[in-house]
């Protein structure tokens, strides 16, 4: 009976110490590895949501922008002689200025009281065109609807038609927008966007079939007292009334933090910005430049 009893017992005998750091060991790895997955399914899960978020943020600033742009200059003939209303614009309906307009101007009635800031600012632009009332939102009292909201008078008082203005920039991380229902305070209308920028093609009547374009030109370039290849247009507002497209580019980022990782073995993680440099990111948000093309329909060649 004694050998039976001693066979038992061997059978009968507990997980030796090997298999038992091996089990640890294995059970270690399984827990790193689903660890891991977590965390990189975490990453990941974000990084797609903040381009979602960025994605609609650059769609509606980018639709605001271009609205507006294509509204430049817009005044249908009204009476039978086929004379335009006076939009009281000093014969300007676009005016930008890569650093900005000044503090004192913005609260003024017409885009040809603006002037550009010395330096600073970030880009800004400003258009003039006259209010449709067959389209378009309308306040409760029938007036247009200015990009503030803001209820649009007739102007001068008693007149048939309404003056639209317009004046947007980046402001705070938002575009914004003055409208001429209250030029006094900019009001955001797209959250997130850094930066924005453009650039103009202007058409050269001189160029014999009165389209040829001198490419595309920053606004500091047709504010100029002088641009090369366009003598036939002296004065700046000669230039931006021949303004015929613009390309419009947008620096949208990221509502919260996102990239943890801001030191890695590959250096800070970066982006590509509106000049097609590389931009380095140190605040871990997100960054992305979206671009437009816009054709100003009520602009330039062919209108006066």
């Amino acid at each position: 009976m004694k050998p039976a009893s001693r066979n038992r017992s061997q059978r009968q005998a507990g997980v030796g110490l090997i298999e038992l750091l091996i089990s640890m060991m294995l059970g270690l790895v399984l827990t790193c590895a689903l660890v891991i997955a977590y965390v990189s399914g975490s990453q990941a899960l974000r990084n797609a949501q903040a381009q979602g978020q960025m994605n609609e943020d650059a769609q509606i600033a980018l639709s605001i922008v271009t609205h507006e742009l294509r509204q430049a200059g817009y005044n249908p003939r009204r009476d039978a002689a086929g004379s335009k209303n006076d939009l009281g614009q000093g014969n300007w309906s676009l005016r930008a200025c890569d650093t900005g307009f000044t503090g004192k101007s913005v609260g003024q009635p017409g885009i040809s009281d603006l002037t550009c800031n010395a330096s600073g600012g970030g880009f800004a632009f400003a258009v003039a065109y006259e209010a449709d009332l067959s389209s378009g939102k309308r306040t409760s009292t029938g007036l247009p609807m200015d990009c503030t909201g803001s209820g649009v008078r007739a102007v001068p008082a008693g007149a048939s038609f309404y003056i639209m203005q317009a004046r947007l920039q980046v402001t705070n991380n938002a575009l914004t927008c003055r409208g001429s229902g209250n030029l006094s305070g900019p009001q955001a209308l797209a959250e997130n966007i850094e930066s924005m920028t453009a650039t103009f093609a202007v058409a050269d009547p001189a160029g014999g079939d009165n389209l040829s374009v001198k490419g595309y030109l920053s606004a500091s370039e047709i504010n100029a007292a002088t641009t090369p290849g366009l003598a036939s247009l002296p004065l700046p507002e000669d230039r931006w009334n021949k303004v015929v497209a613009a390309h419009i580019c947008i620096v949208v980022t990221s509502e919260n933090v996102v990239l943890t990782d801001l030191a890695g073995p590959n250096g800070k993680p970066s982006y590509q910005d509106c000049g097609g440099a590389k931009a380095l990111i140190s605040d871990g948000r997100l960054r992305r430049a979206y671009r437009a093309t816009v054709l100003l329909r009520n602009h330039g060649v062919g209108y006066s």
